[in-house]
């Protein structure tokens, strides 16, 4: 089978019947009995939310089962109708539940149709690698040039499940973003002097610790049962333990600290010099801006919600 729609080309009552990447699938409840599935597709166009409900005749069991059998990372034909529901377009599956036994072997020329990433991954690792190279702390830049290279994949892999950069090379993209949006604010500051050199450290690793909770999978990349049961801040901050050796303790204690506490005050540490908090800032706003672009994106001009998928905050197109 060929591919012959592509999300972009989705909308509201019509058919769909072709091939998309299975990026996460989920259990959900009913608002009455019973179970459903909750995946999230995508083609090189972009991503959509499916809600597989099967047949009326098959069991929750049976739905369990097929949510089991299903594999984040492959190609499988999606028969259903797209709807909108509370402002976003998806695919529903009722019959089309029968052709998700197995995925569909697709050719390695056409990986590409269905990896949705929006970023040049080797521009985005080239500027990160640039502005690592201004740091002029020898053993702090030793240590991010390590840890970039050590950890596998950084550069490719996405930085979140389903919320902000949550595609392929949106690990790196958040990182640049942040670190860029931090150093603008240390050379705003002109009656204080912030740590330049562990401003950019602790931006371009402040969540190097998503490099290790997702994995590949198929064709893409899934997230590692970590992501959930540890959190990428613990993740990181036992990866670059294995640096403490190679830096001055005060400066090693103040560069964990600032991966520590970049959640600001929803983390376990809240940031408490003012490099912490400048990477902390640019986290959020690197974050924000993303979720709310991916929220105003699906709607028309003049629209609004009151709670974008995303960032589940008030967005309005103008």
């Amino acid at each position: 089978m060929k591919k012959t729609q592509y999300i972009t080309d989705i909308s509201d009552g019509r058919p769909v019947d072709t091939l998309f990447l299975l990026e996460s699938i989920e259990e959900k409840k009913k608002r009455q009995d019973g179970k459903y599935l909750h995946a999230i597709l995508s083609d090189r166009t972009g991503k959509i939310p499916c809600k597989i409900w099967g047949i009326a005749s098959q069991t929750t069991e049976e739905i369990e089962m097929l949510g089991r059998s299903l594999q984040p990372g492959e190609v499988y034909r999606i028969r259903g109708g797209a709807k909108v529901y509370n402002g976003d377009c998806e695919v529903n599956v009722n019959e089309g539940v029968m052709d998700l036994a197995a995925p569909v072997a697709i050719p390695a020329s056409e990986k590409g149709e269905y990896i949705y990433s929006p970023v040049d991954i080797k521009e985005t690792a080239k500027e990160i690698q640039n502005l690592a190279a201004t740091i002029k702390n020898g053993q702090l830049k030793l240590i991010v040039s390590l840890a970039l290279m050590d950890v596998g994949g950084f550069y490719e892999k996405p930085a979140a499940k389903k919320r902000h950069h949550d595609y392929a090379g949106g690990l790196a993209e958040h990182t640049l973003e942040t670190a860029k949006i931090a150093v603008a604010m240390v050379d705003a500051q002109k009656s204080f002097k912030l740590d330049r050199d562990l401003v950019i450290a602790g931006a371009l690793l402040h969540d190097i610790g998503k490099a290790l909770s997702f994995e590949e999978k198929g064709i893409g990349f899934a997230a590692r049962p970590e992501y959930d049961l540890i959190g990428h801040i613990p993740l990181g901050i036992t990866f670059l333990e294995r640096f403490r050796d190679y830096c001055d303790e005060a400066i090693f204690l103040h560069l964990l600290h600032i991966v520590q506490s970049h959640h600001g005050d929803h983390g376990d540490v809240a940031p408490r010099t003012s490099e912490a908090w400048a990477v902390h800032l640019a986290d959020i706003s690197s974050a924000t801006l993303r979720e709310t672009a991916d929220d105003i994106a699906g709607l028309a001009r003049g629209e609004g919600k009151w709670r974008g998928e995303k960032g589940g905050r008030p967005v309005y197109r103008i």
